[in-house]
């Protein structure tokens, strides 16, 4: 089950929100949400739910093993109770590492079958020169998200920070609908206060008005752009061998834009499920596209993967302790971590390597500048008009840089192999200029759209399609640069009738079109 489908927004969410604001009882609510969770993932595949709600035992039962802290003192210890005690935490300490290692093991195994399966498959089957693989397998929903999380979540019950939860709470936590196939990548600490706190608390209204004005954003992020970008980079990367240097271009900036309003929209739907639910979830996205350096990039896109990856992978390592080589070198390996967590194939890892080089390369600039701060604070005291509109300049350069950099690395993620981005980086270069492909501009050419053009008898005009292609780009390239973001406006929000009547007419939109091809991109990452 998808967000942006009829089943979810005419049966399921309804049904969900009339239970959940009609019930009082806090453990018949959590099982509610359970409920509904459940059959939210189960609805793709009932094989899936099982696979989902296995990985829920196998690390429920790792946490209570690590949270009762077996290996206590034993009379047959000799020596003073002090040295037996010691002797024991010690024990006890090695055994919960050895718990949490088997544990965590168990979660990577699991991901890495499923989602490297295929390649090796595939590479086997090539070796032995058939045509096909021998096997292939469907990436279940959302794997990515709930295993990295309920790894977390053995780390921090591990370190302590997590403390009690019952099984019914860590079933909600874990499979909780809004983020169990998107993200974000939720802790314990920042959920389980709020689920304990279910039945408690009354229905805000402008709270949940607040949450259907962000779903609507959300959704017709999801349905109207993302989906209509989707139908022109899938015509291009269909025929990539006989696109021109122009349609190569416009290919490679749809499909970045179209990851991110896929990505950022869905996340939108899902923060605001939770806030008609009266609960809340962290935000993913911070205007990413606006950065003008790659560091400032990886603070806002997909914010709570980087907060992961820094806390579980990056500090474990050493983080910047061990001197300044090291640091570089955990930061890198980090990346590549990415790389490789997002998909099975030489791209990723090549995606991964060249955002980390870049990173690399941008982090030991800046630590050079900070060194040379201070002799330049003379200069900023008497700076003039002109430095004020060259910073400016610079500053757009850097963003129009790198939003390059990430248009062409975002590439890789689109190309089924390295081969095939080779290919297209050679239309990129020597494609040669000519009007976009008709199969590519008739992607924006909605029936909504169409309506209005027959009405104005604009058909008649020639590149009627073309006007629509470059409007879209244009009214997305706007929202990615100009406009607030969707933190932004739901902080100001307000419940009047302005924002209502948007909320209305987005959502009547979106529904209307959701007749069109729609899916969930970023699940397969």
């Amino acid at each position: 089950m998808l967000f942006q489908s009829y089943i979810f927004i005419l049966l399921f969410f309804p049904l969900c929100l009339l239970g959940f604001w009609g019930l009082k009882r806090q453990k018949l609510l959590q099982l509610w949400l359970i409920a509904f969770s459940l059959w939210f993932y189960g609805a793709a595949s009932p094989y899936y739910l099982l696979l989902l709600l296995g990985s829920i035992a196998w690390n429920y039962a790792f946490f209570r093993a690590i949270e009762r802290g077996i290996g206590r003192v034993t009379e047959r210890v000799s020596g003073s109770a002090m040295e037996r005690a010691e002797y024991g935490m010690e024990c006890d300490s090695s055994r919960k590492r050895l718990l949490l290692g088997i544990g965590i093991a168990g979660n990577l195994a699991l991901l890495c079958f499923f989602k490297y399966f295929n390649a090796i498959s595939a590479g086997w089957s090539q070796m032995k020169g058939l045509e096909d693989p021998i096997l292939q397998l469907a990436l279940p929903l959302g794997i990515s998200f709930f295993t990295f999380q309920q790894i977390g979540f053995l780390a921090d019950a591990y370190k302590g920070e997590v403390g009690a939860c019952s099984l019914r709470e860590y079933v909600l936590f874990v499979s909780f609908f809004p983020y169990v196939s998107s993200g974000p990548i939720v802790n314990a600490q920042e959920m389980l206060p709020q689920y304990r706190q279910i039945g408690r608390q009354r229905l805000d209204w402008a709270k949940f008005a607040g949450g259907l004005y962000l779903f609507a954003l959300g959704l017709s992020k999801k349905v109207l752009l993302a989906d209509t970008f989707g139908k022109a980079v899938d015509a291009g990367y269909g025929n990539v061998a006989g696109l021109s240097g122009t349609d190569a271009w416009l290919v490679m900036l749809f499909y970045t834009l179209q990851l991110y309003f896929d990505f950022s929209g869905y996340c939108d739907m899902g923060r605001g499920i939770a806030h008609m639910l009266g609960m809340e979830l962290p935000v993913n996205f911070d205007s990413p596209y606006k950065a003008s350096n790659l560091i400032e990039f990886w603070k806002r896109w997909h914010i709570t993967l980087n907060r992961f990856l820094r806390k579980y992978v990056y500090i474990p390592l050493g983080g910047n302790r061990k001197g300044t080589a090291r640091m570089y070198l955990n930061l890198f390996i980090v990346f590549l971590v990415s790389g490789i967590w997002h998909g099975a194939g030489w791209n990723f890892v090549l995606w991964g390597a060249l955002h980390g080089a870049l990173y690399l390369i941008t982090r030991s600039w800046q630590l050079k500048q900070s060194r040379q701060q201070c002799a330049a604070d003379v200069h900023v005291q008497s700076g003039t008009k002109k430095s004020g509109v060259f910073s400016a300049v610079q500053h757009v350069l850097c963003v129009a840089l790198t939003f390059l950099f990430l248009n062409f690395t975002w590439m890789l993620f689109r190309s089924a192999n390295l081969s095939q981005a080779g290919e297209f980086v050679g239309r990129l270069i020597g494609g040669g200029f000519a009007a976009p492909a008709v199969q590519i501009t008739e992607a924006f050419n909605l029936e909504e759209f169409w309506y209005v053009i027959k009405i104005l008898h604009l058909d008649r005009l020639p590149g009627s399609e073309l006007y629509l292609c470059f409007g879209f780009l244009a009214v997305a390239l706007w929202i990615v640069f100009f406009a607030r973001n969707a933190g932004e406006r739901e902080k100001s929000f307000e419940p009047n009738g302005k924002n209502m009547f948007v909320t209305a007419f987005l959502m009547i939109w979106c529904v209307v079109s959701l007749s069109g091809v729609s899916s969930f991109l970023y699940y397969r990452f």
